[in-house]
């Protein structure tokens, strides 16, 4: 082999060796793609829910997040973070504000640090990162922020409680501002419930606190908001799932200026869940309070969440006569018959409306329904001692 050849392999194995190191280098290198929103220029823009259910978020996370130069000055807010704290990462966010004080909701949805501060900077009518204020922080996550000045763009700094970086946080926000009317607030415009199973979601943050619901037998509640559900026979069982206060229930019959107490419930404490089941009666229509529970003390109302759930309708002890009920559903005549004398039968519409009646006393027995809506009905027969309530479809 000569000079020259030699010459050309070394070369060779010198550009393979810097071609391997390279690759190493790179392999070795961590890939940083910061958040869209990593500095305030980027804010992430946020709506504004019209009540604090949070209809509405926005997810956001640290990972790989830096830390921004931003002012500080939030000394003296609630609760204070001192003026020298620095972030090892932050995040931004943005909200224009359509009411005098919002409220922010932070959760955390996974990673770790599960610890993190927020603050709120005032961009004026313009939203300029450059002249914006620091007007508030916060630990913790769920704060309500007043003073605001509707149109003013609001900036809102998100970060670990750490100076370190490498946080892997993931969270959601959003923005809610509190309902200015509540339909159901007095009973007069109580929300029927017609549907069951039944699960939803209120903000009774508005609710009128100056009136108290009494009924002998029943605890006293601090009004609240108001639901109806017509009784079908079965045992009704209501869950409130309260957010941050302490929830009663009332259930009534009668007239909203003439209650009668059905049952109450209130466990007690801020967000405990209350739940009560009672007996139903078909065609009775009962009302329903969930309100804080007091005589005496105009406490807050709040989110909540409702179900109302019902056990199946049950004929059973007719069926032990030899009940049965034919066609469903029914289109014309629903027919019945049994080894005993069938002595009533009630048809009832969803909303407790009285719509059909026969008595014959006969072990067979028809009812037309050829002139009823299509729908849903209940139907209570009774036999001797006997009675049973079951669903049927209209055509």
């Amino acid at each position: 082999m000569n000079m020259k050849t030699i010459a050309g392999l070394f070369v060779a194995l010198l550009f393979v060796s810097s071609l391997q190191v390279n690759a190493n280098s790179i392999a070795n290198d961590a890939v940083i793609a910061p958040p869209v929103n990593d500095d305030c220029a980027n804010a992430t823009e946020l709506t504004v829910n019209t009540n604090f259910l949070c209809g509405t978020k926005t997810s956001g996370t640290l990972v790989d997040a830096t830390a921004s130069t931003a002012p500080s000055g939030c000394t003296g807010t609630n609760p204070a973070l001192p003026d020298e704290y620095k972030a090892g990462d932050d995040v931004w966010f943005k909200f224009i504000a359509t009411a005098t004080s919002h409220k922010i909701s932070l959760s955390i949805t996974g990673g770790s640090p599960t610890d993190l501060y927020l603050m709120v900077y005032n961009g004026g009518v313009t939203g300029d990162c450059s002249t914006m204020s620091a007007i508030f922080c916060s630990d913790p996550e769920t704060p309500t922020v007043s003073s605001l000045t509707i149109g003013n763009t609001y900036f809102i700094r998100v970060f670990s409680n750490s100076t370190a970086s490498g946080a892997t946080t993931t969270f959601d926000v959003c923005i809610g501002t509190e309902p200015t009317l509540i339909s159901n607030d007095e009973c007069d415009n109580i929300e029927a419930i017609t549907t069951l199973p039944f699960d939803r979601s209120y903000d009774a943050t508005s609710a009128t606190n100056s009136d108290f619901v009494t009924a002998g037998g029943c605890i006293d509640l601090n009004d609240g908001v108001w639901f109806s559900v017509l009784g079908d026979g079965g045992n009704i069982t209501l869950t409130v799932r309260p957010s941050g206060w302490d929830a009663g229930i009332g259930v009534y019959t009668g007239a909203c200026n003439a209650l009668t107490c059905v049952d109450s419930k209130n466990i007690g404490g801020n967000s405990v869940v209350e739940s009560l089941t009672f007996a139903s009666t078909v065609g009775v229509t009962y009302m329903i309070n969930i309100g804080h529970p007091s005589g005496s003390e105009t406490g807050a109302t709040g989110v909540f969440e409702l179900s109302v759930n019902t056990s199946t309708l049950s004929i059973d002890k007719l069926v032990l006569k030899g009940f049965k009920y034919y066609p469903n559903p029914v289109n014309d005549l629903l027919k019945m018959s049994a080894n005993e004398a069938i002595d009533e039968v009630t048809v009832y519409s969803v909303l407790g409306k009285e719509v059909r009646k026969v008595r014959q006393g006969e072990l067979t027995t028809e009812i037309d329904l050829s002139n009823l809506s299509t729908g849903t009905y209940f139907v209570k027969a009774v036999i001797g001692n006997s009675t049973g309530t079951f669903k049927i479809l209209k055509n």
